[in-house]
C-alpha cells in the first residue's frame, strides 16, 4: 500500500520513483498535506501546466552537471533551536550543508527528482563522515535526523497552511518567469505561520550574467532551457508585499573573468508574516 507520501507525490505529478526521502524523526507530525485532507486545504489553482517541461529541464541539467554549485552557503540566518525550516529549490545541496546541525526540523524540496537525489547522497556522506569522526561527540543523527527531502513543484507547494516558522527561497524564484514567480510567492506566503519569516535571495539586474535571450524583461534563457531572471529591489518587495520588510539590501563582489573585474550582484531579502 502507498505511503501518504508517496500518494501525495502522485497527486502533485511526481512519479515517486526515488527511494522513500530521509524522514523527520517525528513523522507524524509532518507537515505534508495528507492525500484524504479537506477541500478547504486543497482550494488552490491546478498544477501549472508546464512542471513535466520544467522537471525535465532541470533533471538533465543535474544529471550533465552534478554538483555543479558547490560550495556551502554561507550567511545564513538565525533562528531558534527547534524551527520548521522549508528549502524551495534544494538542488545539489548547497544550503542544505548550511542549514544541518543547527536543530531545526528541515523540509527540502525541488522540482528535479534529481537534485532531490543528489542532496540526498550529502546527507548520507555527512552522516558516514559524522560516523567515522565521531563529530566532536555528536550521533549523526543529530545532524541528518530531522531532514525530509521531497521532490515537489513549488508554485503548487503539498504542505498544510501556516506550518513552517520560516521559509528560505535562494535562488530558485529566478528561474521562472514573471506568473511563475507570482505563483510561488504566494504559496511561500500560505505555508509560512504567522509571525513566520521568509527570506530570498537572487541575483540583480547589475550582476554580471544578465543578458542574452530575452524572453521577458531582466528574464533570460539559456541554450539548455534554463532561464535566469535578475531582478530590482523594489520588484522583490513587490513580490513579497503581503509580508512586512525587515531588511532588503544588494551584495556585490568582483569576480575575475578573462583578465578583467566583472561584478557579481545579488539582493537579499527578509520578510516577516504579520
Amino acid at each position: 500500500m502507498a505511503s501518504p507520501l508517496h500518494e501525495m507525490m502522485w497527486r502533485i505529478g511526481v512519479k515517486p520513483d526515488l527511494p522513500d526521502p530521509v524522514m523527520p524523526s517525528n513523522a507524524s507530525d509532518s507537515p505534508i498535506l495528507p492525500a484524504g485532507a479537506c477541500k478547504s486545504a486543497l482550494e488552490r489553482p491546478a498544477e501549472p501546466h508546464c512542471t513535466q517541461n520544467l522537471r525535465d529541464i532541470w533533471d538533465l541539467f543535474y544529471r550533465r552537471r552534478g554538483r555543479s554549485w558547490g560550495g556551502v552557503t554561507r550567511e545564513i540566518p538565525e533562528l531558534p533551536c527547534g524551527s520548521r525550516v522549508l528549502e524551495l529549490g534544494c538542488g545539489s545541496g548547497k544550503t542544505i550543508l548550511g542549514m544541518i546541525g543547527r536543530g531545526w526540523r528541515i523540509v527540502a524540496i525541488d522540482i528535479s527528482p534529481g537534485a532531490v537525489g543528489l542532496t540526498r547522497s550529502i546527507i548520507k556522506e555527512i552522516a558516514a563522515s559524522a560516523q567515522r569522526n565521531d563529530c566532536k561527540g555528536a550521533r549523526s543523527k543529530d545532524l541528518t535526523g530531522d531532514v525530509e527531502l521531497l521532490a515537489a513543484d513549488g508554485r503548487l507547494l503539498p504542505f498544510r497552511d501556516g506550518v513552517f516558522d520560516a521559509v528560505f527561497a535562494f535562488h530558485v524564484l529566478g528561474h521562472l518567469v514573471g506568473h511563475e514567480r507570482s505563483a510561488m510567492a504566494g504559496e511561500i506566503v500560505r505555508v509560512t505561520r504567522r509571525d513566520g519569516m521568509v527570506f530570498f535571495r537572487g541575483f540583480s539586474s547589475d550582476d554580471l550574467r544578465a543578458g542574452g535571450d530575452e524572453i521577458e524583461e531582466r528574464t533570460f534563457i539559456r541554450g539548455d532551457g534554463t532561464i535566469t531572471h535578475y531582478f530590482t529591489e523594489d520588484e522583490v518587495l513587490q513580490i513579497f508585499r503581503q509580508l512586512s520588510s525587515t531588511s532588503v539590501s544588494t551584495v556585490r563582489w568582483s569576480m575575475r573573468v578573462g583578465g578583467l573585474d566583472l561584478i557579481r550582484s545579488e539582493i537579499r531579502a527578509a520578510f516577516r508574516k504579520e
